[in-house]
């Protein structure tokens, strides 16, 4: 077995090895009898030279590889792995150093049997292009490649067995109902990294840190509890729940939260900034914010009038010609909205929404991730957090209409260049959207977008 030329050094450092070690004495405690999951490797059958690269894998193979020649004094058949950079021989240093100073928990997990339930998905090649293109992608996509599978994994351990298929079945019909009907957007990935790492995460005005998968994994897996009471979790007070202090289960899993009718999904009693516990709490917490972003974004859902109204005004404006970042920023405040409001001023609020963010549309010739971060850092309160923290709808609308900058934007004509010119044909293809929408004049749309704040109704 060896490592391509163009892979990436050996990169885990103390901490990742350590974050293992734990995820294994936790699996250990509460789930002895079943397999651990590691996730996939991917190799490619050199049948010239008669061995198997490793395309994908090799931060966890590297560090089993240590573990294993500190617990037993030598390496497996065919381990005779070479590293060729300077920064893998750093890292595996310091990581077998630390692997020797650790040998009595190591001891323990040996006599727990870890490698014998150790699991693996194994992927072999025999095209060499297929396994470039395969490499390609997990490097140049990030984020979006394998969250939804790794959380997936983490959490069913915590759960009774006999639970585990129904979750499981679960979470793949979200992903299969999202491909089915050809929209990535009402998958999992996207609801995780683009919709509620951010919301969560990015808080205050200082620290946003961009959702690659090594932050989403720590959000959704390490930074979650675990709850000494086998089918209760604590619940916090918030909009949605003013009245109950502890969610119940019945051993088959039915969420009994009153004697009342079965609430929705939509309609669970948790905030979206809330902490998580691990296993049946953390699928019940998913299943309501892909409920919400499902009823809120998919047109086939059946909506009240005041939906209807505001998923009409987001399609018409936040199309393919607008930046993603700014749909997905839109996304964001409208789920985060939903959660704590439900469908009060709904309109209204996807109205105000639109103003606040469509003068980062017309400020900025391109529209990046850091303009998204920046109009939260720079602006008197972080939106994100005005909407999540808020008790009533018009705090958020009377910070919105507070925002002095935004609306200088618009009556100062923050959207022309020095030729007294829209800056760009994006921009103004907006404009033409906005005044489209709002029955205004197209043909004199410069003048007419300066009242914009007046055009909320």
């Amino acid at each position: 077995m060896v490592i391509p030329d163009y892979q990436r050094a050996y990169t885990w450092d103390v901490a990742k090895v350590q974050e293992l070690l734990q995820d294994w004495e936790e699996y250990i405690a509460s789930s002895p009898k079943q397999t651990y999951y590691m996730g996939s490797v991917l190799l490619f059958a050199n049948t010239k030279d008669a061995n198997f690269q490793i395309i994908d894998g090799q931060q966890r193979l590297t560090t089993l590889t240590l573990i294993y020649y500190q617990l037993f004094g030598s390496l497996l058949k065919g381990q005779n792995v070479q590293y060729n950079q300077s920064v893998s021989g750093f890292n595996i240093a310091k990581n077998l150093n630390f692997a020797k100073q650790s040998i009595a928990r190591l001891e323990k997990l040996k006599d727990s049997e870890i490698f014998h339930k150790l699991e693996f998905t194994v992927i072999v090649s025999d095209n060499q292009d297929h396994a470039f293109a395969f490499f390609d992608s997990q490097n140049n996509r990030g984020v979006s490649l394998g969250v939804d599978d790794y959380l997936k994994a983490y959490h069913l351990r915590a759960l009774p067995e006999k639970l585990q298929e129904q979750k499981a079945k679960s979470w793949e019909d979200i992903t299969f109902k999202a491909r089915k009907e050809d929209n990535h957007l009402l998958d999992l990935k996207h609801l995780f990294n683009e919709i509620l790492f951010k919301v969560r995460q990015w808080k205050g005005q200082s620290h946003f840190p961009y959702p690659n998968k090594t932050e989403v994994l720590t959000e959704f897996q390490k930074n979650t509890y675990s709850t000494e009471t086998k089918n209760a979790f604590r619940l916090f007070p918030n909009n949605n729940n003013m009245r109950y202090h502890q969610l119940e289960y019945t051993d088959n899993g039915v969420l009994l939260v009153s004697a009342e009718k079965p609430l929705a999904k939509k309609d669970y009693p948790f905030a979206i900034r809330q902490p998580i516990y691990k296993g049946q709490n953390f699928f019940d917490y998913t299943d309501k914010y892909h409920a919400i972003f499902r009823f809120l974004f998919n047109t086939k859902e059946q909506k009240s009038l005041e939906i209807e109204n505001a998923l009409h005004f987001y399609n018409a404006l936040y199309t393919k010609d607008m930046s993603e970042y700014l749909r997905y920023y839109m996304q964001m405040c409208l789920v985060a909205y939903y959660d704590n409001f439900k469908e009060e001023l709904f309109f209204k609020a996807i109205q105000y929404f639109d103003y606040y963010l469509g003068a980062i549309r017309l400020e900025k010739y391109y529209v990046r991730q850091e303009a998204i971060k920046n109009s939260l850092k720079n602006a008197s309160n972080s939106l994100l957090d005005v909407i999540c923290n808020a008790y009533l709808p018009n705090e958020v609308f009377s910070f919105i209409n507070k925002a002095k900058a935004t609306e200088s934007i618009y009556v100062n004509n923050g959207f022309l260049n020095g030729k007294k010119e829209v800056k760009n044909k994006v921009i103004d293809r907006y404009i033409q959207r906005l005044c489209k929408l709002y029955h205004k004049d197209i043909d004199n749309r410069l003048i007419e977008v300066k009242s914009r704040k007046q055009w909320i109704a």
